[in-house]
């Protein structure tokens, strides 16, 4: 076996700051942060959709049919949690579109990091 308290080569670096956040990839700060949302937006939409299909076949295991879901009225401290939890979701996918980018993709992100 391999003594590993002898000191050889790695090949990882220490991590190095980025600003992508004011870079602009496609041409247009618009449609970069477009795009960003269109991911986020993916992202949410799937795990709910696996999160959702699970619950359902829990319930349907259970006894808990369609028409019981339909006609459930939630709490108000409920409602108020879920108004909560849907303002956090339109933060997380839709503030980007607020973003200003003005770094160009071919800038030189090193030097303005620097200084």
């Amino acid at each position: 076996m391999a003594d590993a308290s002898k000191e050889r080569p790695t090949y990882t670096t220490d991590f190095f700051t980025n600003d992508t956040d004011r870079a602009v990839f496609l041409g247009n700060p618009v449609i970069d942060n477009l795009m960003t949302a269109v991911i986020a937006l993916g992202a949410e939409v799937w795990s709910n959709r696996r999160r959702q299909a699970v619950l359902e076949a829990l319930l349907e295991e259970k006894g808990v049919t369609e028409e019981m879901i339909e006609a459930y009225m939630p709490s108000e401290d409920r409602a108020k949690k879920w108004g909560e939890e849907r303002d956090a979701f339109v933060k997380r996918t839709f503030s980007v579109l607020a973003r200003e980018a003005d770094l160009p993709l071919s800038a030189d992100w090193q030097k303005d990091i620097k200084s």
